[in-house]
């Protein structure tokens, strides 16, 4: 269908189809195409809207979260709007039914509490106090603005409340506490016999003919990758530099010095008095005026800080609150800052969080390389800017141009460009193109290569783009005998001794359901036994595997409870359990049963609070669109 379309839309009869799309557009413009009416939200959680544009938003950051987790190695699909868009929008959807919850309940969170946790969060700090710098940093490789981020965190601190809320509502029974000991103290005695995979592995032989039988039946497990080789066309901004005129250069350092000059980090410190129940507004004023005179008379700020000041976070470290260059406080505080001299204090502000006086510690400003050490820099970036609309327009001409191409020959010509040749690759390639995994999907795409397609111009990278035509097509065949041989005997011995070691373990669990003792039943097979007295749920000296079935296994009563693990290594273990015990808090240290309290409590807000949410979503009014 595709090739028709190319075959059919040159000519007379392509011109006359193009003008009857173009006449509507520009009478009415492509929007009389669609009905201009706002789009609809994309949900709506008890009246409150979700628009289009916040999920998109949260597939965006989630597009980054998975970038910056998985790089270049990133399976495209994972990156598909379809894919991400229900995640993103049930997660939006629990968020806010959250935070109407919180509203309902009165939660909020200050502007004040905000920009203390800001504060102490260790990934903006530097040397143990908070790093303007290093926030911005922070912040420009997630993809946030500071407002942004401000609103994020907001929401997280608000709905933790109220996760703090609900489960401090909760607490433990003494049966509960009981119930609890009881199973994570819990002790059992059992017999268990090892039945190594390696004692059967080293007795078991395969035939020629086992291994030739195999291959017949088995021929399409032993096929060849497929192959292709292809021709392609690279795009690179290396490709439009030019030189850059030395007046370029001094205008671009120039600018430089401008935008490090408005970057200026001011190093505040404050003293806070919060007006509440304890401070009436006048009895603040009076006593940030008498610090204040403290100060003027030769007083340390950090002494009078870390003295009087209500702000705990900071009064221990001489009042400091870190750089800011100009939005990391409320605006009346940043305006105040910014008109202090170095050293200098300012007279009393008022913000949301109350009354302060602030000092300006330092002033850091941004260090300014000379002409000559950024000259290769500027030189770089103002070849790239340079360079990318350039670029941009070959790829939309190439584009145009491999549409209707029969190969990459015309296009080539056409932009006087050199059509590559690859060798032969496989799909486990991952060298040279084939390190991009849209473009190994290119190559193997069976419309391109059935139809003799072009590819699409493959973006590689913003500064990288390839198109490909497949040459050449080798299907998956299967391989000589010869070149498997030790492979299936390999795969048929492992068969024979799970299966030795399945029949030996499954001949010792009925002598020991017959009620003979492990240590004859291992004695009569050649084996080791081993008992285990009071073996707990954290013992370490018991393979975890073992200990997980012997913990999950039945109490045992009228008839004996034995069962079959398979450890990690391929060998069989017989478990016979012999007793069970309860654990008794009477028996345990005080911290103990404390620390199995706090636990249990732990467990129990987490399960309340998933109660809880369910009740806010089955109650809730959702419309998705």
């Amino acid at each position: 269908m595709l090739q028709n379309i190319r075959n059919n839309i040159q000519g007379t009869a392509a011109k006359v189809i193009i003008a009857i799309i173009i006449v509507p557009f520009a009478l009415f413009g492509i929007d009389s195409l669609f009905n201009s009416s706002a789009p609809p939200p994309a949900a709506v959680v008890n009246g409150e809207k979700i628009s289009e544009a916040e999920l998109q938003q949260a597939i965006s950051l989630q597009k980054r979260r998975l970038l910056n987790m998985m790089g270049d190695q990133i399976d495209p699909a994972m990156l598909d709007d379809a894919t991400l868009r229900k995640p993103a929008l049930n997660t939006l959807i629990k968020q806010q039914l959250l935070l109407q919850a919180a509203n309902d309940e009165n939660i909020d969170i200050s502007d004040a509490q905000l920009n203390s946790a800001i504060v102490a969060m260790p990934q903006f700090q530097e040397d143990g106090r908070f790093s303007q710098e290093r926030y911005q940093q922070v912040l420009r490789l997630q993809g946030y603005s500071s407002s942004f981020f401000k609103q994020l965190l907001k929401s997280d601190l608000t709905i933790q409340q109220l996760s703090v809320a609900v489960a401090g509502s909760s607490f433990i029974s003494d049966a509960e506490l009981s119930r609890s000991i009881g199973l994570l103290h819990e002790s059992r005695d059992f017999h268990y016999i090892d039945v190594p995979l390696e004692a059967y592995s080293a007795n078991v032989s395969v035939s020629d003919e086992e291994v030739k039988a195999f291959y017949e039946a088995n021929q399409n497990y032993f096929l060849s990758d497929e192959k292709v080789r292809f021709s392609y066309i690279e795009l690179t901004e290396q490709q439009f530099y030019k030189p850059v005129a030395e007046d370029q250069v001094q205008a671009e350092y120039q600018r430089l010095i401008d935008t490090s000059n408005a970057q200026i980090e001011r190093e505040a410190a404050h003293i806070l008095i919060e007006i509440n129940a304890d401070h009436s507004r006048e009895e603040a004023i009076a006593a940030l005026e008498e610090i204040r005179a403290n100060i003027d008379a030769g007083a340390s700020f950090g002494d009078q800080a870390e003295k009087f000041s209500d702000d705990a976070g900071s009064a221990s470290s001489d009042g400091l609150l870190g750089f800011s260059s100009g939005d990391s406080f409320p605006p009346e505080f940043e305006e105040a800052l910014a008109s202090l001299k170095e050293g200098e204090v300012s007279p009393i502000v008022e913000t949301e969080a109350g009354l302060h006086i602030i000092k300006l510690v330092s002033v850091r400003r941004p260090d300014v390389p000379s002409i000559d050490e950024a000259r290769l820099e500027i030189t770089e970036q103002l070849r790239e800017l340079d360079a990318r609309p350039r670029l941009v327009g070959a790829v939309d001409m190439l584009k145009d141009l491999v549409f209707n191409a029969e190969n990459l020959t015309m296009p080539a010509k056409e932009m006087d460009l050199t059509v590559q040749q690859g060798d032969w690759l496989s799909k486990e390639s991952d060298e040279g193109l084939f390190a991009y995994p849209l473009l190994k999907q290119a190559a193997f795409n069976e419309e391109l290569r059935s139809q003799g397609l072009n590819s699409d111009v493959i973006e590689l990278s913003s500064d990288h783009y390839v198109v490909i035509h497949v040459e050449e097509y080798k299907a998956p065949e299967p391989k000589p005998l010869e070149s498997v041989r030790n492979e299936i005997a390999s795969l048929l011995s492992d068969e024979k001794a799970e299966a030795a070691a399945d029949a030996t373990a499954s001949e010792i669990k009925t002598s020991l359901l017959a009620g003979e003792r492990a240590e004859d039943v291992a004695g009569a097979k050649g084996l080791e036994w081993n008992a285990i007295i009071d073996g707990k749920r954290s013992s370490i000296n018991v393979d975890p595997s073992l200990r997980g079935e012997v913990f999950a296994m039945q109490r045992p009563t009228d008839q004996t409870s034995v069962s079959t693990v398979r450890k990690d290594n391929g060998d069989r273990v017989v478990v016979q359990l012999l007793d069970v015990r309860y654990g008794d808090a009477s028996s345990l240290e005080s911290n103990v049963v404390v620390d199995t309290q706090k636990n249990a409590l732990r467990t129990k807000s987490s399960q309340e609070f998933s109660a809880y949410f369910n009740g806010l979503w089955k109650s809730a009014e959702i419309q998705i669109n």
